[in-house]
């Protein structure tokens, strides 16, 4: 098996290669703390956790960072808005992003830097671009000279020359060409700001990531990801400052774009009323539903999310977590026969997805076929078997993030005594009662199916 990846840069798949053997360095761009996560997030920080698990797999050693952007001119102005420092804002929204990971089963990355707590790193790296050309000191900040740097369009496909003279990005009459962007910018009135050697100010967007990638993973990464609205101008910018500081080594192997979301249709957008925070999103259906519904989407591609669609991911979910409990039970219960079953085509089909370019549409529709294949037979199977179908459904649902859901020893014997009770009132034809129990057990997230031999009960996400 080669794992290939679709890299931006160059436009086609590549077969993965690490620059350090058997490690992954890989940094995705996190969020701007102003405001609270939002599904859109969910989706990028859901796929490079899929990626991560993926990598482990294949017996990767990843080290992952995600950075915090909590000195922006949108946390500054919320910050004035409500009279506090931007401190207080940023970290208020960073612990929601947190939570927001953690509530949707995403592993928080090895390393998460504020972007205020590399400040001393960005003066070096921003003094080694003066010093070499790339960079100039102006009247309102620190510029990155972007006719300096030949490559600069390389990744979204801009036209050089076109930023040298169109439309200015960063808005400034100081500036030396249209396209150049800013590294460091000089304090305004009512701004925190930091004592710089050029002149008292803050740094620019662009300069953190360049500058964490340095100091905590080195040169060089393997993988860089975020959004696709990333790409321009700051992703390119990446590039330019970073290869410029290092003397043109290749900054990335891999870069992977996640692409954008729409809601029923339109753009995502707090005045069209259809913004959903990570915790209104969790409101609608549990993280697992929202998992497999972004695995059943190709993550290059724009995803619209939809009533129908999220509806449709969670019926699928409680089918994979039935499936899992069943044979867990089946297994603990010595409820097996003596049949022997093979798996091996099921998980090759599943890694082969998995392997083309993270295709988790392919990989969700290989682990379905999978249960298809095994659910109608789990009593008919032998231990060994009925282990071995077990342990691969339960590889492929925490590869895809699939959360684990269970309960303790004390609380499952008093769902039984529960149910048992349940099987009383029936036997009494106390329906009424029998049926409020069933509803009162659907709305703790415990499912009953009476069959033949009894009622058999599901924990569901």
């Amino acid at each position: 098996m080669v794992l290939r990846i679709y890299d931006t840069l160059s436009r086609q798949k590549k077969e993965f290669k690490t620059i350090e053997p058997n490690h992954v360095k890989m940094y995705v761009c996190g969020p701007t703390t102003y405001d609270h996560s939002h599904i859109g997030h969910m989706r990028t920080f859901a796929f490079f956790d899929v990626v991560r698990r993926w990598l482990e797999y294949r017996g990767y050693r990843v080290t992952m960072l995600i950075n915090i952007t909590d000195i922006d001119d949108k946390t500054i102005r919320r910050a004035n808005e409500e009279g506090v420092s931007f401190a207080e804002i940023a970290d208020r929204y960073m612990f929601d992003f947190i939570r927001a990971l953690r509530s949707f089963n995403i592993r928080l990355p090895n390393i998460m830097p504020k972007a205020t707590s590399v400040i001393a790193d960005m003066y070096y790296v921003i003094q080694t671009l003066i010093d070499k050309g790339y960079a100039y000191v102006a009247e309102d900040g620190v510029y990155f000279d972007v006719s300096k740097f030949e490559d600069y369009g390389k990744l979204s496909g801009q036209k050089r020359e076109f930023l040298l003279t169109g439309v200015r990005i960063e808005p400034s009459p100081y500036k030396r060409n249209a396209g150049d962007f800013a590294l460091w910018k000089r304090r305004k009135e009512g701004e925190p700001f930091w004592h710089a050697p050029w002149m008292d100010g803050r740094p620019g967007w662009h300069i953190e990531c360049s500058t964490m990638i340095w100091k905590y993973l080195g040169e060089q990464i393997d993988i860089h990801g975020g959004g696709t609205d990333l790409i321009f101008p700051h992703h390119e910018n990446e590039i330019a400052q970073s290869e410029a500081f290092t003397g043109k080594k290749p900054f990335v192997r891999y870069w992977m774009h996640v692409g954008m979301l729409k809601i029923e249709g339109e753009k995502m957008s707090k005045s069209l009323g259809n913004f959903i925070t990570w915790f209104k999103a969790l409101e609608m259906a549990p993280a697992a539903a929202w998992r497999l519904y972004y695995a059943t989407n190709a993550y290059r591609q724009p995803m619209n999310i939809t009533e129908q669609g999220i509806h449709q991911a969670y019926e699928t979910v409680k089918r994979i977590y039935r499936a899992q409990q069943a044979l867990r039970q089946a297994i603990a219960d010595n409820e097996l026969g003596d049949e022997s079953v093979d798996v091996t085509e099921y998980m090759k089909r599943f890694e082969d997805r998995m392997d083309d370019d993270f295709d988790t549409p392919g990989a969700v529709a290989a682990m379905m076929d999978f249960i298809n294949a095994f659910q109608g037979k789990i009593y008919r199977l032998n231990e060994e078997s009925a282990r071995t179908v077990l342990k691969t459904l339960e590889t492929m649902m925490y590869i895809l993030g699939l959360p684990e859901v269970s309960v303790d020893e004390r609380t499952a014997r008093i769902i039984d005594e529960i149910v048992r009770i349940r099987s009383e009132m029936r036997r009494e034809k106390r329906y009424d009662v029998a049926d409020r129990i069933r509803e009162e057990l659907a709305a703790a997230g415990i499912e009953l199916h009476d069959g033949k031999e009894g009622t058999r009960w599901f924990v569901l996400p």
